[in-house]
């Protein structure tokens, strides 16, 4: 695929600071989309954006907060014609059991990873249909299918995106747009880094087929295919990039 696949299309991708986020902005920008990249600062942008101008690729950084409203709007009115909305921000919970989650934890999980996909997609999806094409894929989590020891929150508000994403696919199917979710496994970013402590990785890899952690790469190849016309067929899929995670009947046992 070349950069005339989506020569015209306007992209918007959230998150796009780093790891998944930025490997989409960049992937999309490749075939030919104009991007709208977003995250909570400028100066947290501003490396996505210079790799983007780098390649000459077309694009449009805003910055702000998913979680307000005014920026929705702002974003909505800024950008009015959206072909494909990838929903890649998400925030985690420190690791505890359920009982010592604390209630704003709650809230800034469930507003980051569902409430802001929900209200940025109403804003945006009745253009899609009006048009006749849209592309609208969600980063979910392996965590959303499997569970995760000490992230309740997390996963939560990942299932509840998926079922989302479903219902949103049943809805728009006869107007050209899809939605679906792609489910990364362990991925080598700065946030698995600063987020998932060291003994939750290893357990994790111990039960992944391939045995080593994905890049944001492996998974924006997918996100990307997702986007373009030739993955028309394709519609309230959860797509899982994993490496195999939970395929076989045991884990591995750790090496000395």
């Amino acid at each position: 695929m070349g950069r005339s696949v989506l020569a015209g299309r306007t992209a918007i991708v959230t998150g796009a600071s780093r790891g998944i986020g930025r490997a989409v902005a960049l992937a999309l920008g490749e075939l030919g989309a104009r991007v709208v990249i977003t995250a909570r600062s400028d100066a947290a942008l501003a490396q996505t954006r210079a790799e983007l101008r780098a390649r000459k690729l077309e694009e449009l950084a805003l910055a702000g907060d998913l979680r307000e409203r005014a920026f929705l709007e702002r974003l909505a009115r800024c950008v009015p014609a959206v072909d494909v909305l990838v929903h890649n921000a998400a925030a985690f919970a420190p690791y505890a059991p359920l009982e010592r989650v604390e209630d704003a934890e709650f809230e800034r999980v469930l507003d980051v990873n569902l409430r802001a996909p929900l209200q940025l997609t109403s804003a945006l999806i009745a253009g899609m249909k009006q048009r006749g094409f849209g592309r609208i894929v969600a980063l979910g989590t392996i965590a959303a299918s499997h569970g995760a020891d000490g992230q309740v929150a997390y996963s939560t508000a990942k299932a509840g995106l998926t079922g989302f994403i479903k219902s949103l696919a049943v809805e728009s199917a006869d107007h050209g747009v899809t939605a679906n979710v792609v489910e990364p496994g362990l991925i080598s970013t700065e946030r698995i880094a600063e987020n998932v402590e060291p003994v939750y990785q290893r357990r994790i890899l111990a039960n992944t087929a391939i045995a080593r952690a994905g890049t944001p790469e492996e998974v924006a190849a997918l996100v990307a295919f997702l986007c373009t016309p030739s993955a028309a067929y394709i519609t309230g899929a959860v797509l899982p990039v994993s490496g195999g995670f939970g395929v076989g009947l045991y884990a591995r046992e750790s090496t000395p």
